[in-house]
C-alpha cells in the first residue's frame, strides 16, 4: 500500500508518518502506474465520446461540445473532460459540466490554480465553491497551492480566500506562503491580514530554500512568537502529534543545520535554555544532529546567557 507521507525533523531523527492511502488524497495522471492497482467501476461512457468532448474543448467548438454532452447521463464519468477545460481555461465548457451536476471540488480547484485558470475558477465561485474549505483534517484550503504565482494568490485573496483558515491542526494558508511565496508577496500578504500567531509560521519558514533569514525577520517584526514550542498553544495539534518531538524555532534551526538562522534567531532574542517536548535544549539537538558549528555557537551563547542571568540576593540575618 502506498501512503500519503509527511515528515517531521527532530533532534536525532526524521519521523515519516502515514495518514491515508495516496490515491485517496491527491490527483494522479491517467498514466500513473498506481492507478493500475486500483479497482475501477465499469464506465458506461465510451472512450471515444470522452475524446470527442476533450477535442471540442481544445478546439473551442462549443456547438459540438453541447451536442455530445446533451446525450450523456453519467456526468461523473467526465472528469477528464473537466480537466481539459481547466488546462484550456475554457469557462464555457466548465459551466456546461457544472450545470449538469459535476461538483466544483477541491481536486478541480487545485488543478485550476496550477493551470492559472481564472475564468474557470470564476465559474466555480458562481456555482458556490468555498475557497476556504479545508482539504481534510490535516490540510488547509487549496489557497495554500497558489503562492508560487503572485497574480493567482492576490486574485484569490480579493475573492475572499482566507490566509488564516485552519483545519483540525494548526496550519494555515499563510503557513504555506511563508515557505513558498517571494518576500515581496509575503510582505503584501502580511499587510492584508496574514496572522502570524497562527500556523506555526516560523517553523514553516525554516523549510524555505532561499531567503530564510529575510522571511524570519518579516515574521518576527509582525510579532510571531519567537520562543513558542511547536503546537504548545494549540491543544488539538498537541494531542494529535503527542508522539513527536516538538521544539521552538531555534530547536528546528539547530536540528536541520541552518547556522545562519540559528545566529539570527539568537540575535533576535531566542532563548536557548527552553527545553523541547522531550526535555532537550537546542544545543543537545545540534549535538545529536552532528552540526558542530551550531554546537559551538550555542555553547558560547549558553556561557554568555548564564553570565547575563541575575544573581539571587542573599538574605542577611539581622
Amino acid at each position: 500500500m502506498d501512503w500519503n507521507l509527511f515528515s517531521f525533523h527532530h533532534c536525532n531523527s526524521t519521523f515519516t508518518v502515514g495518514l491515508t492511502p495516496l490515491y485517496l488524497t491527491m490527483p494522479l495522471s491517467p498514466s500513473h502506474p498506481l492507478l493500475n492497482r486500483i479497482p475501477r467501476p465499469r464506465r458506461e461512457t465510451p472512450d471515444h465520446v470522452i475524446d470527442q468532448l476533450k477535442e471540442a474543448v481544445s478546439a473551442d467548438d462549443m456547438d459540438t461540445f453541447r451536442e455530445v454532452l446533451s446525450v450523456q447521463t453519467r456526468i461523473s464519468e467526465l472528469v477528464d473532460v473537466m480537466s481539459e477545460a481547466l488546462v484550456c481555461d475554457h469557462a464555457g465548457a466548465a459551466y456546461q459540466l457544472l450545470r449538469r451536476g459535476m461538483a466544483p471540488n477541491r481536486v478541480f480547484a487545485r488543478k485550476a490554480i496550477a493551470a492559472r485558470a481564472k475564468k474557470c475558477l470564476a465559474v466555480f465561485f458562481d456555482f458556490g465553491w468555498d475557497v476556504n474549505e479545508p482539504v481534510n483534517a490535516t490540510e488547509t484550503s487549496v489557497f495554500a497551492y497558489a503562492f508560487a504565482d503572485r497574480d493567482m494568490a492576490l486574485w484569490l485573496l480579493e475573492r475572499g480566500a482566507d490566509l488564516n483558515v485552519r483545519p483540525v491542526i494548526d496550519i494555515t494558508p499563510l503557513s504555506h506562503a511563508v515557505k513558498y511565496a517571494t518576500p515581496d508577496l509575503l510582505r503584501e500578504l502580511l499587510d492584508r491580514g496574514g496572522d502570524v500567531q497562527k500556523g506555526e509560521v516560523l517553523q514553516h519558514a525554516l523549510n524555505r530554500s532561499t531567503d530564510v533569514v529575510t522571511v524570519l525577520g518579516m515574521l518576527l517584526d509582525k510579532g510571531a512568537p519567537l520562543n513558542a514550542v511547536m503546537y504548545a498553544n494549540h491543544p488539538g495539534s498537541w494531542r494529535m502529534y503527542f508522539f513527536l518531538e516538538r521544539g521552538t524555532p531555534l530547536h528546528k534551526a539547530a536540528t536541520i543545520g541552518n547556522a545562519e538562522a540559528v545566529r539570527f534567531l539568537l540575535d533576535r532574542g531566542a532563548d536557548p535554555s527552553i527545553p523541547n517536548s522531550k526535555g532537550r535544549k537546542a544545543l543537545e539537538c545540534a549535538e545529536r544532529a552532528g552540526h558542530k558549528e551550531i554546537v559551538e555557537m550555542l555553547a558560547n551563547e549558553r556561557v554568555g546567557h548564564s553570565k547575563r542571568l541575575p544573581t539571587k540576593r542573599r538574605s542577611v540575618a539581622r
